[in-house]
């Protein structure tokens, strides 16, 4: 029988037409016969969907992942499950949404039983190896999968250099194939530590040479309580930083572009010393290689620095994937992808069955000229506790937002008319019609994936 899930990711805002097809298990005898491809998922922490500049942004520079985009296709719609570290590192492991993984905060781990990724390549005879950041609190071995390679806490700029360095050289020793290799590099986070050192506002020696101020930089006045409560209470780190970035004048804000940019910069080269390595030993011929970070920056858009948003700058990511079948110098504007179909394409590429209902899809066959068919894709959020929590549903031209409590709970964006999320449609009778069907949309969502979020419409 079909689920109500695969009917969902596969089909309209107003019916499903069309389902997707999970791989069919692969015999050990077939695997032998059978070259499998590498994967290689190189990861960044913090680092927003136009933060290259193979996305047109002039303000920095990152040969290494233009030059993956230039070998592989980029997915210009790409969105985390939720805009926090943690969560967000949940599902890519798991192909999850966090309600189903357990993992819905910083510090908290995923749920026995939930198969992950590196189990599930090692158990189908692959070499596992992790290096770098995880922020998920439990061993390596055993929970996970993978033999831990090097390093798991610090700052960026005392983490991704021998990340790459080891990476790097690990990939130099002839490793045995197949592999499953994550290289997850801690930077542009180094931006928090910057923020908190910039409590206030300055003044410029040089400002000519910072980036313009966003253009949607102002707060709206109306937005959805719980909001509104993370903008002020200083709770958490998160939230102080949404409280200093608020007090900044606009040269502040443009010298925390000028200098986040820089660090996007420096974890490029990280990335590129490890492209480097896999190209001159030739292993990149059979290998998928995936960029991605596991959630955005506010960048001073609405006046929000850090993540914990549903706004385009904090839960929209890079996502870049290369290898032998994926189209070259390809950019999907149409797909909608979400970091929790990363476990499934790679076990699609693997030849390696699905667990039962997970969330994410397989990009492949957009990566291979078709096109995915998937209306929608969610996210969630929470601040502080269960009683200001928040979902998100992005259809094909709007994002709809929801909280569970507190005044103006809902936020409907028109991103092909209004891309910097400045006027807020929930509330306009226009409206009401794209207010209602996205309604629904999260309403069966809710109900196929068993999420216990309470909506208060």
């Amino acid at each position: 029988m079909i689920s109500r899930r695969t009917l969902l990711r596969a089909g309209s805002t107003a019916a499903a037409t069309s389902v997707a097809i999970q791989a069919e298990p692969v015999s050990a005898a077939m695997q032998t016969k059978v070259q499998r491809p590498n994967v290689l998922l190189i990861m960044t922490d913090q680092q927003t969907h136009d933060a290259m500049s193979c996305v047109g942004n002039p303000r920095l520079k990152t040969p290494a992942m233009d030059s993956l985009a230039k070998r592989g296709t980029r997915f210009s719609a790409a969105y985390c499950t939720y805009p926090v570290c943690s969560p967000s590192r949940g599902s890519i492991f798991t192909g999850r949404m966090p309600h189903e993984t357990g993992v819905r905060l910083n510090g908290q781990s995923i749920k026995a039983g939930v198969p992950t990724l590196g189990e599930l390549f090692r158990d189908a005879g692959y070499e596992t190896v992790y290096g770098g950041k995880w922020h998920i609190p439990k061993p390596f071995e055993g929970m996970t999968g993978f033999t831990r390679l090097i390093g798991g806490s610090g700052l960026g700029a005392k983490m991704d250099q021998p990340l790459a360095d080891a990476t790097a050289q690990w990939l130099r020793s002839s490793p045995k194939a197949p592999f499953l290799m994550v290289a997850s590099f801690m930077n542009p986070h180094d931006i928090c530590d910057w923020i908190r050192k910039h409590p206030g506002s300055r003044t410029h020696d040089d400002p000519d040479r910072y980036p313009p101020a966003p253009t949607n930089m102002a707060a709206d006045p109306d937005e959805p309580e719980a909001i509104q409560f993370h903008r002020r209470t200083g709770y958490d780190l998160m939230s102080q930083a949404v409280g200093i970035a608020s007090a900044w004048k606009r040269d502040d804000m443009r010298l925390y572009l000028h200098d986040y940019y820089r660090i996007v910069e420096h974890v490029d080269r990280c990335v590129g010393q490890v492209l480097t390595a896999l190209q001159e030993t030739g292993l990149d011929k059979n290998t998928i290689v995936a960029f991605v970070s596991d959630h955005g920056e506010g960048l001073g858009a609405h006046r929000w620095a850090q993540k914990a948003s549903f706004y385009e700058e904090s839960s929209r990511v890079p996502l870049i994937l290369a290898g032998p079948g994926i189209q070259a110098g390809h950019v999907d504007y149409t797909s909608l992808a979400s970091l929790a179909d990363l476990l499934p394409t790679f076990c699609d590429f693997g030849g390696i069955p699905l667990p039962k209902d997970v969330s994410g899809v397989s990009l492949r066959p957009a990566l291979e000229g078709g096109t995915l068919k998937r209306s929608f894709v969610a996210g969630e959020l929470l601040y502080k506790d269960a009683t200001r929590e928040g979902r998100m549903i992005r259809t094909a031209r709007h994002k709809y937002v929801v909280f569970n409590s507190g005044s103006n709970p809902e936020q409907l964006f028109d991103l092909d008319m209004d891309p910097g999320e400045i006027l807020n449609l929930a509330k306009l009778p226009e409206a009401r019609a794209e207010l209602d069907s996205h309604r629904a949309i999260l309403r069966a969502w809710i109900r196929e994936t068993k999420d216990d979020f309470q909506m208060p419409v």
